[in-house]
């Protein structure tokens, strides 16, 4: 883990597991997912920044699977900020399992207005939030 990542741990339920015995790709999905609801929702709020925990919607998607995830551990998630725009951002995630990288992935969202439903301006603190986290893209 880069000093700048947040880090979570996600547990992978048997369920989530394949005929293989391996997690199946969109639960992978959904694991991350989880990861970000917890820095970007409850951690985000218990700083009080309770807008940030309010609608957000992924408008970009990239996975890129590198070793099976199973169900006998617990699933470590990194994520950074890779870009901060006027109202959508760029995350990273890395998913560590065994000491094994087990896959890579990006989401770009955008930040919405909770009774519009359309694009709204990401705030000051909001960035500054995303911008502790700051890995450029490499």
């Amino acid at each position: 883990m880069h000093a700048t990542e947040y880090e979570v741990r996600v547990p992978v339920r048997w369920s989530d597991q394949d005929i293989n015995g391996h997690v199946n790709n969109a639960t992978i999905v959904t694991l991350i997912e989880e990861s970000r609801i917890q820095w970007l929702n409850r951690d985000a709020e218990a700083q009080g920044l309770v807008l940030f925990a309010g609608p957000k919607v992924v408008v970009s998607l990239n996975v890129d699977y590198t070793n099976s995830v199973t169900s006998k551990t617990d699933l470590s998630v990194s994520i950074s900020t890779e870009k901060i725009g006027e109202t959508s951002f760029t995350l990273r995630y890395r998913g560590m399992q065994n000491g094994l990288e087990v896959f890579r992935a990006r989401t770009v969202l955008v930040a919405l207005d909770p009774e519009t439903q359309k694009p709204r301006p990401i705030s000051a603190g909001e960035a500054a939030y995303l911008q502790s986290r700051l890995v450029p893209a490499g």
